[in-house]
């Protein structure tokens, strides 16, 4: 039986995903980073918290009659939500003097945490991010006074402040100064890479060290999935948008299980564009060995696409670590015998048959075989395009005399190459 490793088949980057160049709103994407930040916490809180979207803050974490996270998320996409005369800065700090105010938040059992998804800062929040005392937030306070109102001003007098900022500023000033006091010696900052799904990755990955980079984009992807319809579906029943810790865990250890338990390889590969098909049709070797048992126009096409596609997978899985490279060189050998096997077959039962239609009748049963690779079940165009392959090494063939007549029909891809 003749041997070789099945041609790796290239990167073909027009099946590829292309990832335009879109520029989100920063409306949306702060509205997005609210359900990338939930998922963070519910990667990194105890099984007995739960989770809470736009309830006491934007994202909040809380146990029961117990600690609460208080949790502002801003965009970088739109300038320093943290400089010193920032709007954001100052609404969210006014926001949460208000929540003490009212009694929706403790400040001795809750830490505040402004989040920006890229690494900003501004003399102000670095000096209240660091505070860790009564003295040391007052000291922060002091200096942030005087940056915004001046020296010598006082806060009903002349400042430095724009109108945009004035009432939230005003408000965090005149308010009791245990209040915002308590509210800072409780406040950190935490800033992005930048990349806020990276980051989302990276907290995915060391929290489940376990999954391959295979099963963490699928099981990623799940749970953001996941975590957005449980978010719509409460709010649209008027219910707080909120997630126990320990639900979130036992669905995904559910999916996890699940999916690592797969009998199917799900593939990679896109539809192939016209012109790569009309290349294919055009010089490859394959598609020669039909052309000699009379194959008609949609069958050559439909080979050329399972070609192609096979060829991608192929690539995706090996890369992907899905597939051992020595399981392709297993599976070609069963290919071939069941190659050889139909073809025995073919000779008996079509004897006294033209070898075009003995050719016909063994393309056709080996187009209809399916078989398993690793003990899994392949896509759909996964076996016959690797029969394909096996054709266009000229491996096997169809035509019962399919290696004397490619003899003698010139290599279309090699005779372009010698022009």
């Amino acid at each position: 039986m003749k041997t070789r490793k099945i041609e790796k088949l290239q990167q073909v980057s027009l099946f590829d995903v292309q990832q335009s160049s879109v520029h989100a709103p920063g409306q949306y994407l702060g509205y997005s980073l609210q359900t990338t930040r939930f998922l963070v916490r519910l990667l990194e809180a105890d099984s007995d918290w739960i989770i809470s979207l736009e309830a006491f803050e934007d994202v909040g974490v809380e146990k029961v009659n117990s600690e609460k996270i208080a949790e502002q998320v801003k965009s970088t996409l739109e300038g320093n939500p943290v400089s010193n005369h920032a709007v954001d800065l100052w609404k969210t700090f006014s926001n949460w003097v208000n929540s003490v105010k009212s009694g929706e938040i403790k400040t001795e059992s809750t830490q505040f945490v402004l989040y920006v998804s890229n690494s900003k800062t501004g003399t102000i929040i670095e000096s209240f991010s660091k505070a860790k005392s009564h003295a040391e937030a007052q000291s922060a306070l002091l200096e942030a006074k005087k940056e915004l109102f001046g020296y010598t001003s006082t806060i009903s007098g002349e400042s430095k402040l724009s109108d945009s900022i004035k009432p939230y500023a005003e408000n965090v000033f005149g308010s009791d100064e245990d209040i915002i006091c308590s509210i800072v010696e409780h406040f950190n900052l935490e800033c992005g890479s930048g990349s806020p799904q990276q980051d989302l990755k990276e907290k995915f990955a060391k929290t489940l060290m376990f999954l391959t980079e295979e099963n963490i984009n699928v099981s990623l992807n799940y749970a953001l999935g996941w975590v957005k319809e449980q978010i719509d579906r409460k709010l649209e029943q008027k219910k707080p948008a909120s997630i126990a810790v320990r639900e979130f865990r036992t669905v995904m250890a559910s999916f996890i299980q699940k999916y690592n338990c797969r009998a199917i390889l799900r593939t990679f590969a896109g539809s192939p564009s016209h012109n790569e098909i009309q290349e294919d049709l055009r010089v490859r070797g394959y598609v020669r060995q039909l052309d000699i048992i009379d194959a008609d126009d949609e069958q050559k096409i439909k080979a050329v696409k399972d070609y192609l596609r096979a060829s991608v997978d192929r690539t995706e899985w090996s890369v992907r670590g899905l597939v051992h490279e020595s399981s392709f060189d297993e599976f070609e050998e069963v290919l071939q015998r069941t190659w050889d096997s139909y073809k025995r077959k073919t000779d008996i039962f079509l004897t006294g048959h033209s070898p075009i239609e003995k050719g016909q009748y063994l393309y056709s049963e080996c187009s209809c075989h399916q078989t398993t690779l690793e003990g899994l079940q392949v896509p759909p165009h996964f076996t016959p395009g690797s029969f394909h392959s096996l054709a266009d090494a000229k491996i096997i063939g169809w035509h019962p005399n399919y290696e004397d007549i490619l003899k003698a029909v010139p290599d279309v891809e090699k005779s372009e190459c010698t022009n």
